[in-house]
């Protein structure tokens, strides 16, 4: 197989999308990278984007991207070889991963080839199940009052932010984050927060995030430990994807931890359906 790597993040991205878009679900976080990085190079990082194409002839079989610090991203791909192919070419051109994430077996096949040749140790921080929704469930919608946020819930929104983060994210990936504020700054600035609000009171937020061709994924939803198991997390991702669906997109596309029987049940009730599982794997050194 043909690995590529890519300076020209056009080019890249001509040929990746109409890859991509043959799974539109599984590939829904890579369109939402692609869609940021052509505008922004820098959004994520300082460095530009590492961009891998993986070809078995002239058929394109994988996709692979990084925005660093951040981890390997891999596209969904029907030929496990590619993996064994990528590992081979970021072996030559890259000396250092902090780790990836792709379906359940990509991810699982890229770490242990990539962890053996570097003799490294790994940590499963994410297991993930990406679920699509095409009808929201009526009697998920509620009555309670449904706001796009503004900047009068700036300090609101950043602790809820840094909570929900803490909450999801492995400590590493936190630390990562060192403009955590500024990513949560941009999402209200571009009006893609909205919450719920109770008695005039907000109680839980989602965020409107990566486009596809056919959908947009949700994202960032929270509900404070003490306002749990009321209901409001259920409502506020059903009215967001209701708006979502209204404003004309076929699919709402999520991401659920899979240690979490509580949300795979809410986003089921609302009507997500499950479409394939992801992992994310970290990387460590053996001090030994």
């Amino acid at each position: 197989m043909k690995v590529r790597f890519y300076d020209d993040i056009s080019e890249f991205y001509n040929l990746a999308i109409p890859f991509l878009l043959e799974n539109e679900a599984e590939n829904n976080l890579l369109f939402g990278i692609l869609n940021v990085i052509r505008e922004d190079p820098h959004r994520y990082g300082v460095s530009m984007p590492v961009l891998v194409s993986v070809f078995d002839g002239n058929q394109l079989k994988l996709i692979s991207l990084r925005t660093p610090p951040f981890n390997q991203i891999l596209s969904y791909t029907d030929d496990l070889r590619s993996i064994d192919s990528l590992v081979d070419a970021l072996n030559k051109n890259t000396t250092d991963l902090p780790g990836v994430l792709g379906s359940k077996e990509g991810a699982e096949k890229f770490t242990k080839l990539w962890c053996k040749e570097k003799a490294l140790k790994t940590n499963l921080t994410m297991n993930e199940r990406i679920y699509k929704l095409i009808k929201v469930a009526e009697d998920t919608l509620g009555n309670r009052k449904f706001i796009k946020a503004d900047d009068s819930f700036k300090e609101l929104i950043f602790k809820w932010g840094r909570e929900f983060m803490v909450e999801a994210l492995s400590e590493s990936e936190v630390k990562i984050w060192d403009n955590w504020k500024m990513h949560f700054q941009r999402s209200l600035d571009e009006e893609r927060i909205f919450l719920l609000l109770n008695n005039g009171l907000p109680v839980s937020m989602a965020r409107k995030a990566g486009k596809t061709p056919n959908g947009t994924t949700v994202n960032l939803v929270y509900t404070p430990p003490s306002l749990r198991r009321r209901g409001y997390a259920t409502e506020c991702v059903a009215k967001l994807s209701q708006l979502l669906l209204d404003e004309g997109n076929k699919f709402c596309f999520l991401f659920t931890d899979l240690l979490n029987p509580t949300s795979n049940s809410i986003y089921q009730k609302i009507g997500y359906r499950p479409i394939i599982d992801v992992d994310q794997f970290e990387f460590i050194f053996d001090k030994k």
